[in-house]
């Protein structure tokens, strides 16, 4: 297989080719992007096949779950199962940004992103490319970082190449990207609220939220 680059304004994404790699998505293709953290890789998470690809093109543990992206609060309706007042203040107040949330999943949302489970974690990140292209695609992103699993996260487009060249097919070149600490994980699904991993997201700001 060969991955194809594509390079593209980190702030001001050109339309077409965002229209471009979100058909790339629909067709079952995997797409690397820069994120406000690291560069990621992602597929249509309702497409089982190609999350299967990211599994395999990472050589992830098959029995880790998938992070989802979105672009909007709005497509929280396909994915939680409670739209409770404290997931929509945290959106609100935090995303985009480095919050990923981890709550209850909808019965029918896809079982092999989250490997069985009952719950999902969703980021909306601060990427003008990410939030572009989930925008574009029209649905939640199935995503990880961009390297194969248990190396350092990618920070550009090169790096990405290096690690997954000929196992995913399109790589959107935004530059580099911020890097360092990733964000931080909250879980909802449990009461109190548990942080899961301390990252990027001032912690103060976040006991304030709560």
């Amino acid at each position: 297989m060969k991955t194809i680059t594509l390079r593209i304004d980190p702030a001001k994404p050109d339309p077409e080719t965002i229209r471009e790699a979100a058909t790339f998505l629909k067709s079952g293709k995997l797409v690397a992007f820069p994120t406000d953290t690291v560069y990621g890789v992602g597929a249509d998470a309702f497409n089982e096949e190609a999350v299967d690809r990211i599994f395999a093109a990472k050589k992830r543990d098959v029995n880790k779950p998938l992070p989802v992206l979105i672009a909007q609060k709005s497509d929280l309706q396909a994915i939680a199962k409670d739209q409770s007042e404290l997931l929509e203040r945290l959106a609100s107040e935090f995303w985009p940004g480095p919050l990923t949330l981890v709550m209850l999943a909808k019965d029918d949302f896809p079982g092999r992103v989250r490997c069985g489970r009952e719950t999902i974690g969703v980021r909306m990140p601060a990427n003008p490319v990410a939030l572009k292209l989930i925008e574009a695609f029209g649905a939640p992103i199935a995503a990880s970082s961009a390297n194969l699993s248990g190396f350092p996260d990618p920070m550009n487009a090169e790096k990405v190449m290096e690690y997954l060249g000929g196992h995913i097919d399109l790589i959107l070149d935004g530059g580099p990207t911020p890097g360092g600490v990733p964000s931080t994980v909250l879980d909802i699904s449990v009461h109190p609220p548990v942080v899961l991993r301390q990252g990027k997201l001032n912690s103060l700001k976040l006991q304030r939220a709560l």
